[in-house]
């Protein structure tokens, strides 16, 4: 039978340790790359289908504005809210830009409204697409008008002819 002493135990204790937590180390890196690689995987059909809830909105105003069938108009509604429903559960949430102020981190202006109210500078006039959050990562911006504020003309007084 072979004697070990202290010290060799001892290294042996600190060798399998040290293994341990490096095993325990590598397991969190793994689960933590496995979520990200999920959460990556979940955005890109997320993006995905983006476009989708665009042309459904598209179609139920055109169809709203046109009075076309009003049975088919709600079904098209019913469909948008089931895959804005879907998304939810993903985590989507939308950005809702109208009447706020312009944020360049949530909205793209894709237009500028000369406006005369100063107050009204930088504010959201209209949203052309909303914008979607996964998380706390912006998926996409909402497409947005602002106003500009643009000073009124002076008015001069009618020049005196005498």
């Amino acid at each position: 039978m072979q004697n070990f002493d202290d010290t060799e135990l001892d290294v042996d204790r600190s060798a399998l340790s040290r293994a341990l937590r490096d095993l325990e180390s590598a397991k969190a890196r793994v689960e933590r790359d496995a979520q990200a690689a999920a959460d990556e995987m979940r955005k890109r059909l997320v993006l995905q289908l983006l476009p989708v809830l665009d042309n459904l909105d598209r179609t139920i105003k055109a169809a709203d504005e046109n009075g076309d069938a009003p049975a088919v108009v709600e079904g098209a509604r019913l469909v948008r809210s089931q895959l804005e429903g879907t998304l939810r559960g993903y985590g989507v949430t939308v950005v809702d830009a109208t009447n706020a102020r312009f944020d360049p981190k949530l909205h793209e202006a894709v237009s500028l409204l000369p406006v005369i109210d100063p107050l009204a500078n930088g504010v959201v006039l209209d949203q052309i697409e909303p914008g979607y959050a996964f998380g706390a990562q912006l998926l996409r911006p909402a497409k947005v008008v602002v106003a500009k504020y643009s000073a009124p003309a002076p008015r001069h007084a009618p020049a005196r002819w005498y």
